[in-house]
């Protein structure tokens, strides 16, 4: 009977251990990827990222929007700005950001990243 106990504890304690290593990050934990977030987005439609050889598809000079390459607004301006919720230079941004706070954040770090 106490082999019986030990053996099932053991089958338990490894198939616990197993999860959890096989498991993945936490939930948060997952480093999300900026560039993926613009190209989801589609800021690529108007900016350019010379740094990351990302080009702008539309073709309009008049629609186009900065080169976003040495960015010098902070994040928390950056923020509101892709939420519509400030401007730059007495324009709001067209298209409003429709990822979550962490996929702001994390497009962000990348913009401010690009440095020539």
């Amino acid at each position: 009977m106490k082999k019986t106990i030990g053996f099932t504890l053991s089958i338990l304690l490894t198939v616990v251990l197993l999860a959890l290593l096989y498991s993945g990050p936490a939930s948060g934990q997952a480093k999300l990827d900026g560039k993926a977030i613009f190209l989801a987005q589609k800021c690529n439609m108007c900016h350019n990222v010379p740094t990351m050889a990302i080009e702008r598809t539309m073709k309009s000079e008049k629609m186009a929007g900065p080169d976003l390459v040495n960015i010098k607004e902070d994040a928390a301006t950056l923020g509101k700005v892709l939420r519509k919720q400030a401007d730059v230079h007495g324009k709001k941004h067209p298209k409003a950001f429709t990822g979550s706070d962490e996929e702001l954040g994390a497009l962000i770090a990348w913009i401010q990243a690009q440095k020539k």
